[in-house]
């Protein structure tokens, strides 16, 4: 029992160290685990959708379809940032918002840096 004991604590030191680590020393985590990939150039922007067959469907019901990469701030002390792709459609005629489609998030990619530690 006093084995098992002994092994929790050493568990849980390893995990408060590798915690600190990853949070108090710049870089490590990106060595480790890679950068994000970069935001979209058009973040936030409404850009018509004419080529998806969403929008193709639309187009015949007389609606336009506007997308757009919008970035959700992350919340809380473990929240992260995520980005959604979010649609909406208007009407030809006035340019009213008719509909909404739910969000849908979208995933970045880390990149690794495959060209070593740099010297200091």
């Amino acid at each position: 029992m006093l084995y098992l004991l002994l092994a929790l604590i050493g568990l849980a030191a390893v995990a408060v160290y590798v915690l600190v680590v990853f949070t108090e020393v710049p870089g490590a985590l990106s060595e480790r685990w890679g950068e994000l990939e970069g935001l979209p150039s058009n973040l936030g922007q409404w850009l018509p959708d004419q080529q998806s067959p969403a929008g193709l469907a639309a187009l015949e019901r007389g609606l336009w379809r506007e997308v757009r990469t919008w970035r959700e701030p992350g919340a809380g002390w473990f929240g992260r940032d995520r980005l959604v792709l979010q649609a909406r459609y208007r009407e030809k005629t006035n340019g009213e918002i008719h509909s909404v489609d739910p969000d849908v998030p979208l995933k970045r990619r880390r990149i690794k840096n495959r060209s070593g530690p740099k010297p200091t």
